[in-house]
């Protein structure tokens, strides 16, 4: 008998966009819905408030509107605090550990928030993230391969999700995952031909994170990759939610 996985959602999001996508939905309730329909157990989720408006309101929504489920983990969307539209990372820091907050997302992109994740302007919320152990999750609509260079090299120790790595990307990809371990790769978006077995093969299944992208991707399409890959169960089981686990410290 095949085994059931345990899907742990490393990427997934709710609340009205700016753009409506078709075939995406922005309800909390449609979330929990579509989490069921597919046997996804449990998800890390940002408002799109937080993204599309401002982060401070929209962190404060999520933890609003999440309150009564204990199935959802909350991500903060944060940026750097130059011009006093956001704590800075003292302060961030002791928020985030009140809320139990274990991972955080940017959007410095230009068509998103639009600041540089160098050291230079970032490097003091980074540094207090990689102290802290909280997860980063950051995708390559967002910076370039040369800034995520930089960024894992600066901060070695940071637990980085990237999302957004797909056909085309194992070029660059391969030598970041060899020269940076706490570096790894949110599934959805990685569709290469048969990807996910080479990477379980090279660099092993603990590099890989189960994400559907959900409302603006199909979850059925996020589960299927895991669960008719061509690995042993054991891997398919750390990607769909242990290796999530593990960064977050959770039990």
């Amino acid at each position: 008998m095949e085994k059931t996985l345990d899907f742990f959602d490393g990427d997934c999001s709710f609340g009205r966009r700016s753009i409506v996508n078709p075939g995406s939905f922005y309800k909390l309730e449609d979330l929990i819905e579509q989490m069921k329909f597919y046997g996804i157990g449990r998800a890390l989720v940002y408002h799109a408030m937080a993204r599309e408006y401002q982060p401070v309101m929209g962190n404060d929504l999520l933890g609003q509107e999440i309150a009564r489920h204990s199935e959802l983990v909350p991500v903060w969307v944060v940026m750097p605090h130059h011009t006093g539209e956001f704590p800075a990372p003292d302060q961030l820091r002791h928020q985030l550990r009140s809320n139990n907050v274990r991972a955080v997302r940017m959007f410095p992109g230009n068509s998103d928030h639009a600041y540089s994740i160098e050291s230079w302007n970032s490097g003091e919320l980074l540094a207090m993230l990689e102290a802290s152990r909280i997860v980063l999750l950051i995708g390559l609509d967002q910076l370039n391969w040369n800034e995520l260079h930089t960024l894992c090299a600066s901060f070695p120790e940071l637990r980085v999700i990237l999302s957004g790595a797909g056909y085309g990307s194992d070029r660059n990809l391969y030598p970041l995952l060899r020269k940076f371990p706490n570096l790894h790769i949110e599934t959805i978006g990685y569709k290469t031909h048969s990807g996910i077995e080479e990477i379980c093969r090279i660099f092993g299944a603990h590099r890989l994170i189960f994400g559907s992208a959900m409302p603006l991707y199909s979850g059925g399409s996020a589960v299927s990759m895991i669960n008719y890959a061509r690995i042993s169960d054991e891997e398919k089981q750390l990607i769909a939610a242990k290796n999530l686990e593990r960064l977050l410290a959770l039990d």
